[in-house]
């Protein structure tokens, strides 16, 4: 989740109390079709489900779904029944984080956010889902709503979510809980059932090509491999067209035209040091493993396409085979096992295979 977002334990005062708002603006979602229309149509008129679940993949745009439904729900303009304006105080403070009336449970982002607001690099803690619900009983500031956003829900433990489910019950007049979650079956069951739900879905190549081009013009010559690794995915465009993401994939390039001479213990030390800080390995792994995991796909498709009346099972392998080992590494990582043992292993079992 974005740092612009208000921390929560932070002094609501200092944002009431007219902190200079940065020149950034509330930016629409892109591609969500009509079911993202009907749900802004219900938050403009404060009847949005109180639990509210955002849920796709890394870089899908929940981020800028779940800012776009807490201005709808905050936004005090008559302009647009449909959705917020975008352009009054409220939504500027929203889109800089500046709002006293959002609440945000995260992980943390870095080592001061960590100490100052005893948060964790891998958990959502019951703590700061305890804090939160202290500043859910204070009335809101600004009298609209209050919303409490949680990202990274998926990372909430098992204590945290249950702590959590007194307030999707009961979560007081119009207080509203936008979760968002990249593996939203880590959520309990009972979390599921008080929350309505909406996936963000996959932008065609089109769009992404178009947003890329007006965001990154110097990176034109990136934008196919971008394409390739998207999967729909804008945020994934975006960092595939980065220094690291192409160190990442020329490393990934090279250990598949030579499988025969994989050196898992190498690789994994060389994507380890991609990473300038011990706790972004975990980020690494996990882009190395998409990138894999997208490479292997083109392969898989290539050979496909260029099968003929028949596609034996044998001519899929390893790929098909190298794809489920790459989400089960994935698994592994949240699982919060240590990235070079869970890259590793994925490596050596490539070998074995």
């Amino acid at each position: 989740m974005s740092a612009r977002w208000l921390r929560e334990g932070r002094s609501n005062a200092s944002a009431a109390a007219g902190a200079e708002p940065s020149k950034r603006r509330l930016v629409s979602p892109l591609g969500q079709g009509e079911a993202l229309s009907r749900w802004l149509q219900l938050a403009r008129r404060g009847q949005l489900p109180h639990g509210f679940l955002v849920e796709g993949p890394r870089g899908g745009g929940k981020t800028t779904v779940i800012e776009y439904f807490t201005a709808a729900l905050l936004c005090p303009s008559d302009l647009d029944p449909d959705g917020p304006c975008g352009v009054c105080r409220t939504c500027s403070r929203i889109a800089n984080g500046l709002h006293p009336d959002v609440h945000l449970l995260d992980l943390a982002q870095d080592e001061a956010d960590k100490k100052a607001w005893k948060k964790s690099f891998y958990v959502v803690t019951v703590e700061q889902v305890r804090r939160a619900q202290e500043e859910l009983q204070r009335h809101a500031i600004e009298g609209r709503a209050r919303v409490l956003v949680i990202a990274d829900a998926d990372c909430l433990g098992e204590e945290g979510q249950n702590a959590l489910l007194k307030t999707l019950e009961e979560p007081g007049l119009a207080t509203f809980l936008l979760l968002e979650a990249t593996r939203p079956e880590n959520l309990l069951p009972t979390v599921h059932s008080r929350v309505q739900r909406l996936r963000v879905r996959p932008l065609d190549e089109g769009t992404i090509t178009r947003e890329l081009s007006a965001r990154m013009p110097n990176q034109s010559a990136r934008f196919p491999t971008a394409l390739a690794l998207a999967a729909g995915s804008l945020g994934a465009a975006l960092e595939a067209c980065t220094e690291h993401a192409v160190q990442i994939h020329d490393l990934v390039l090279g250990m598949l035209a030579e499988p025969d001479r994989l050196r898992p213990v190498a690789i994994t030390r060389t994507v380890l040091a991609t990473s300038s800080e011990p706790r972004l390995h975990g980020d690494s792994v996990r882009s190395f493993l998409r990138t894999l995991r997208a490479c292997l796909r083109q392969q898989r498709d290539a050979l496909a396409a260029a099968a003929t009346a028949t596609y034996p099972d044998s001519c899929a392998e390893p790929w098909t085979t190298w794809l489920e080992l790459t989400l089960a590494a994935e698994r592994d990582l949240d699982l919060m096992i240590p990235p070079e043992q869970v890259l590793t292993a994925c490596l050596v079992s490539f070998a074995g295979n």
